[in-house]
């Protein structure tokens, strides 16, 4: 396999892991939504972190071939609202796994002519992708927040 399908091999395949991320986070919203089997549904958050790294490190593979190109991380965008429920997080970073997968297949699809574009679309696909797991990340705080809230202390003096 030469370079050139190598780079589009690698923008296909994080494309696949943000359409997986997206499903895991989608059932994982479902699940806080009907506000029961949250081990389940914090698996599932798990899964759908995994996979969302996972695209990260593809998508970086392609940037990493790139003479002079570097990845540049957006700026944080901190915790989101304190009234957005887990399931919310949920199907927000759903939703962002789905547009970058999108940014990711159309990236593939223009490999050959407009470079540039290619490039463009694949900061937008990481921009968004680490949207997704700050929403992730918020998500599995609330859930561990809450679990600790109902979880008596054992030991404590």
């Amino acid at each position: 396999m030469n370079t050139k399908q190598s780079k589009k091999g690698h923008l296909e395949a994080a494309a696949s892991h943000h359409e997986q991320a997206a499903r895991f986070h989608r059932e994982a919203s479902h699940h806080f939504g009907a506000g029961k089997d949250y081990d389940h549904a914090a698996h599932q958050a798990v899964m759908a972190h995994g996979y969302a790294l996972h695209a990260i490190d593809e998508a970086n593979n392609v940037v990493k071939h790139n003479a002079g190109a570097s990845t540049v991380l957006p700026p944080p965008t901190g915790s989101a609202e304190h009234s957005t429920t887990a399931a919310q997080h949920h199907a927000a970073a759903a939703e962002l796994h789905g547009q970058a997968a999108q940014h990711l297949r159309h990236a593939a699809k223009l490999f050959d002519d407009d470079r540039s574009a290619v490039a463009h679309d694949t900061q937008l696909a990481f921009s968004l992708a680490v949207r997704a797991l700050s929403h992730g990340n918020e998500a599995a705080r609330q859930h561990v927040t809450s679990t600790r809230d109902k979880t008596p202390v054992t030991g404590a003096a």
